[in-house]
């Protein structure tokens, strides 16, 4: 948490606990509860800590009415107080609160310099072991852990917590504080497997496969096994990379050959040269033999990663398969590999294709080449918003003055959409390239240019401009 983000939560705070809203309490409190611990370390500093004349909790005059009236959040405040007399009071109260913020509260304070404090708040949290509230101070004594003040409570607090039922370490690995699941999953071999297979955080999946390798970095045959199944891309490329070699068989190295993810596959190529030498014959029979569409496409980005020699030439057949999916890596292959005389011949064509990502990756090797006027004529017949889009695309990498023309003509056609698309890459120009831009427009060119300013999308100055770059009288509007 920066510095501004917890100076704006402080006085945020502040200001609940004065007005005492209902609205405005549950909304804090929700905030409190969202914070790492070491982001509830920075709070508890940012309170007492002036800025812009005083610390924002030094507005308060008197804390103690607040306490005796106010509920958990009051407590709160009252705990990050500069009065050691008033923290003291303060954690009595959160002692019999429940809410994760006040748990999280009371372990802050189990680090304060006075023993007094200190001692209440380590004797209230010790007794909060049950999830809810383990979830809320472990992220806490995980950040104390780097700190000298309140390291030995936060160990006890952790060793305890680590020693107690199972039950209670699974609770903590679905917590939502990445620090408190990966500690959590840490302590056992089980739980980081099953969450290393499935949790939607990457982060927190990879961490638990790296946990589960030995000191060599290699996996257990039946974990690593387990492991290549996993949910996360990740997972599945650690585990191909730290399998004994006599634990990865040929047919699972072959079908990580055709995973969906090119990390994996990169790790299973390596593998792959290591054990058997070159994986081109491999994808190269997976194209023969037109398997399952996942595997073709595969085999085709495989190639394509792989710089393999048969391309683009093997990709050219797929670009007329059913599947979008093997149509854009088909697509791909042939635009990293061809000429630029191949990629016009071959790719033009999709960029009237039915699939969207197969027409953008189409277009991401034909633009800024020479296209065809009949390639561009074919889109403008096609009359769709996509159609109309890609070659108005195509034109505004054509040239500068291909470029101000097409935007100009889209600018006064009745697409609002492109229209759109179209103003703000003429503003654009304006900004960056007009300064830059030599040369001027064909006598053709400038007449129509000349003829589209009038229109009042632009303001005068833009179509002032417009005029004084392309060196041509400008029009009044209509």
């Amino acid at each position: 948490m920066s510095g501004g983000t917890g100076r704006v939560l402080a006085d945020a705070l502040i200001d609940a606990v004065a007005e005492a809203d209902p609205v405005r309490t549950a909304r804090v409190m929700g905030q409190l509860a969202g914070l790492s611990g070491p982001g509830w370390l920075r709070l508890d500093e940012l309170a007492r800590r002036p800025y812009s004349g005083q610390s924002p909790f030094g507005a308060v005059a008197d804390w103690l009415p607040l306490l005796a009236h106010g509920g958990a959040l009051a407590a709160v405040a009252a705990s990050m107080c500069r009065d050691g007399r008033i923290r003291e009071a303060a954690v009595e109260r959160l002692a019999g609160r429940r809410a994760p913020a006040a748990a999280a509260a009371l372990a802050v304070r189990a680090a304060d310099w006075v023993p007094e404090v200190s001692s209440a708040a380590w004797a209230a949290v010790s007794a909060r072991t049950e999830p809810q509230d383990a979830a809320a101070i472990i992220p806490v004594f995980l950040a104390l852990g780097q700190r000298r003040r309140g390291r030995q409570a936060a160990a006890r607090y952790l060793e305890g917590i680590a020693e107690g039922p199972s039950a209670t370490l699974a609770a903590l690995a679905a917590a939502e504080d990445r620090a408190c699941r990966l500690w959590a999953l840490l302590l056992t071999a089980e739980l980081s497997t099953a969450w290393a297979m499935r949790d939607g955080d990457p982060v927190v999946a990879l961490w638990c496969a790296r946990s589960l390798a030995g000191p060599a970095g290699q996996l257990p045959a039946l974990v690593g096994l387990r492991l290549l199944g996993s949910a996360r891309a990740g997972v599945r490329a650690f585990a191909t990379g730290h399998l004994p070699d006599d634990q990865l068989t040929r047919q699972a190295l072959q079908d990580l050959l055709l995973d969906k993810s090119g990390a994996v596959r990169s790790a299973a190529r390596w593998r792959w040269r290591r054990q058997w030498g070159d994986p081109g014959p491999v994808y190269r029979s997976v194209l023969a033999d037109q398997g399952l569409a996942r595997q073709i496409a595969a085999a085709l980005q495989g190639l394509d990663e792989d710089h393999g020699d048969c391309l683009p030439g093997a990709a050219v057949p797929f670009l007329a398969h059913h599947s979008p999916r093997v149509r854009r890596a088909a697509a791909q292959a042939v635009g990293r590999h061809a000429s630029a005389d191949g990629i016009l011949e071959h790719l033009a064509p999709l960029l009237l294709d039915s699939s969207g990502m197969v027409a953008a990756a189409a277009l991401r090797y034909v633009r800024g080449r020479s296209v065809p006027a009949s390639v561009l004529a074919s889109l403008d017949a096609a009359g769709t918003p996509r159609s109309r889009r890609v070659a108005l695309s195509i034109r505004q990498d054509a040239g500068t003055w291909e470029r101000i023309h097409a935007d100009l003509t889209a600018l006064s056609g009745e697409d609002p959409d492109l229209a759109d698309a179209a103003r703000l890459d003429l503003l654009a120009w304006l900004q960056h390239g007009a300064a830059t831009s030599y040369g001027q427009p064909s006598a053709s060119q400038g007449a129509d240019i000349a003829r589209l300013l009038a229109t009042p999308k632009l303001s005068g100055r833009q179509r002032r401009e417009i005029s004084f770059v392309a060196g041509i009288r400008e029009p009044s509007p209509s």
